[in-house]
């Protein structure tokens, strides 16, 4: 019988297990046998606050890493104790992508290679069986580490998510919602035609020209050959409660794709933010970019792969987004907020001459 989330910390709770710190430990792929010393590392790192159960539940995490949409990697001491996890997972539709994120280090362990070792064992030498041939990851901007880290492993930013995280516990009026910037790390090329849109035509252009993908650019003519046999609009929601953000991915763009995207954000109201996922291998993506514009929604970046094909992001936000926040490392990603900062500006400009 299934435990709930309550008696799984209160046996974390009873059982009060210390980890010993300055042990050795090894970078391993995950093993059944190391379940219940995950659960003792998020206890050790989150204490009782983590918003997923299955963190806390040594069967679930058992049970989640028996197929290909989760991969995790830990560091193991020889007493059996998991000091730090890094993993795969699915985040986007596509099966050809997968996020890497859930880093957690123990206090005590990170002054260590630990950190850097996790991060190697996946970008590095992600298995074969997971089938992807593109890895994502997300940076928040509060800080630079994790840039960093990214720019260490060759991986290419290629968006900006403008406050889609809550405040970090105790520093909502210190710091506020966080900035997260987006990057992809290509296994393979895999080429594709796109049909970019006219608005977003030139910063799409730059930061392709970065991320080194091959990448066909479509005309008009053929835009408009592909529109006449375009089905209707297909949108898909996914509220992010705890986050407060609502993710609307669009498989296909009709005509009516305007109330489709109104009905969405009518299904999830009050959201701080909105992410907007467009298919940019669609022939009516130019025109869904400008509705979406009219609508509040700003560039965002471009999602190589995010439907097993490319996306472009576009994102509304509640209130004025705080540019002067984000922390970024790169000239890329500085220009990647030049971009959003510069549309963001555009719309407002364009609400007032309404």
């Amino acid at each position: 019988m299934d435990q709930s989330r309550e008696e799984h910390l209160a046996r974390l709770r009873e059982e009060n297990y210390v980890i010993e710190p300055g042990q050795k430990f090894e970078v391993d792929a995950f093993q059944p046998k190391d379940a219940l010393g995950i659960t003792r590392l998020y206890y050790a790192v989150y204490g009782e606050t983590f918003p997923v159960d299955d963190v806390y539940s040594p069967e679930t995490i058992v049970q989640n890493n028996q197929g290909n949409d989760l991969y995790q990697v830990v560091g193991r001491t020889s007493k059996g104790d998991i000091v730090g996890l890094y993993a795969l997972f699915h985040s986007a539709p596509g099966d050809r992508i997968m996020e890497a994120g859930g880093w957690i280090v123990h206090p005590d362990y990170r002054g260590t290679s630990l950190a850097l070792r996790l991060a190697s064992k996946i970008h590095k030498n992600p298995p074969e069986h997971l089938g992807i041939d593109l890895i994502f990851g997300q940076c928040v901007c509060d800080h630079l580490t994790p840039q960093k880290l990214t720019k260490k492993f060759n991986a290419k930013f290629c968006a900006l998510e403008m406050e889609p995280m809550p405040a970090r516990p105790g520093e909502q009026a210190v710091y506020g919602r966080i900035s997260l910037m987006d990057s992809v790390l290509p296994l393979k090329n895999c080429p594709d035609d796109l049909y970019l849109p006219d608005r977003f035509h030139a910063q799409l252009r730059e930061i392709y020209a970065w991320l080194g993908l091959d990448r066909t650019y479509l005309d008009n003519e053929a835009r408009e050959k592909a529109l006449a046999t375009s089905p209707e609009t297909e949108i898909s929601v996914f509220p992010l409660g705890e986050s407060d953000v609502a993710k609307i991915e669009v498989e296909s763009v009709g005509a009516d794709f305007a109330e489709h995207l109104a009905e969405a954000e009518r299904k999830c109201p009050g959201m701080h933010t909105y992410h907007l996922l467009l298919p940019l291998s669609h022939p009516g993506c130019s025109a869904a970019a400008e509705a979406a514009h009219k609508s509040g929604f700003f560039f965002g970046g471009v999602l190589p792969l995010w439907f097993d094909r490319d996306a472009l992001l576009m994102q509304k936000v509640s209130g004025t987004p705080d540019f002067s926040k984000p922390q970024i490392l790169t000239e890329e990603g500085k220009r990647i907020m030049e971009m959003v900062q510069a549309d963001w500006q555009a719309l407002q400009a364009e609400k007032e001459e309404r």
